[in-house]
């Protein structure tokens, strides 16, 4: 049996293994490749300058002459991360096939220059850590320049002068998130759309986001007129890449038993990064959604049958827009 990776997934948000950004990957051995690979890939971390954590090499099931294993990893860099796993199976094919003339040299020295061009300088590491502190996202907007903070509440700036010794000052009393809910499972794409016509009567025009990829959020997170989001989460583009938000003030999570268990996992991570200062909508008649509810830090609000296949959309609306009227009532004006 061939020593390969034979799946992967660069995570860029929390994911269905971790809440940050990570990778996860299939890799096929004739060997027990745990402790190889281990110090492998931990030697190629160090060697690049990338920091990796919560390391999983785990057996999944033996196949003939061999088995597959599930490698899963942190990274601040995923990208990179999934180039270095890669480089690592590289050097144990290597060795397996006793290839005295094998050199890694030149891919370490490209995955170094690669590392240093994404790291950014002090200045702006500072910059990101009080964005933090603050609860704010910061996002590249695509031109070169950086966003903290989301929708019409956010603010931009260029990072250039940073490396030139410039300051950046952002007003942080004036900078805050949108709303955003984020709805799964299933019937989600017209329970979202019911939900926006309904707080567009009760509140404001939010943006819908009917197909939630991982790009179209970060487009409507981006866009300077959104006061609030509210998007279908598109369960399959998140299992292979994550989410593109950290935090929503609303998860609903519709019934999930019409779905793969990795299908459910990655319909359940809205509820999983819902604001503690807001809420997540369960269905309390459906056990995989229910049991969310024990491991969450937002109020967890049971809804029998929270699909609108199932009941009139009332008690959902009910419990949403008081709790985005009352996030508006505190954002900066």
């Amino acid at each position: 049996m061939p020593l390969e990776i034979t799946d992967h997934w660069v995570f860029d948000g929390p994911n269905i293994f971790f809440p940050q950004p990570g990778l996860a990957a299939h890799v096929r051995a004739s060997f027990d490749l745990r402790q190889r690979l281990s110090y492998t890939l931990k030697t190629w971390a160090q060697s690049v300058g990338v920091i990796i954590g919560y390391l999983r090499i785990e057996p999944l099931e033996e196949q003939d002459a061999g088995a597959l294993f599930r490698v899963r990893f942190t990274c601040n860099y995923p990208q990179i991360g999934m180039a270095m796993l890669q480089c690592a199976v590289a050097d144990l094919q290597a060795e397996e096939r006793q290839d005295a003339d094998w050199s890694h040299d030149e891919q370490l020295f490209d995955l170094r220059r690669q590392r240093m061009r994404a790291e950014p300088g002090l200045p702006l590491l500072q910059l990101r850590a009080e964005a933090q502190r603050h609860g704010l996202p910061v996002l590249p907007v695509g031109d070169g320049r950086l966003q903290i903070g989301t929708g019409a509440a956010a603010w931009r700036f260029d990072p250039t002068g940073l490396s030139v010794g410039l300051a950046v000052d952002p007003p942080w009393s004036a900078i805050s998130v949108v709303p955003l809910i984020a709805v799964s499972g299933s019937g989600h794409t017209e329970l979202a759309a019911q939900i926006a016509d309904a707080l567009t009567s009760a509140t404001a025009a939010p943006l819908l986001v009917r197909d939630g990829t991982f790009s179209a959020l970060q487009e409507a997170l981006l866009d300077p007129q959104a006061t609030c989001v509210v998007a279908a989460l598109n369960t399959s583009d998140a299992l292979y890449r994550g989410l593109a938000f950290t935090r929503c003030l609303v998860a609903v999570v519709g019934p999930l038993d019409q779905l793969n268990a990795a299908e459910a996992l990655a319909a359940g991570l809205p509820a999983l990064v819902a604001d503690e200062t807001g809420a997540a909508l369960l269905a309390a008649n459906e056990p995989q959604s229910a049991a969310l509810a024990e491991r969450i830090a937002a109020q967890p609000v049971l809804i029998a049958g929270a699909s609108v296949s199932a009941q009139p959309i009332d008690p959902l609306i009910a419990a949403i827009v008081p709790i985005v009227q009352s996030f508006w009532g505190q954002m900066p004006r």
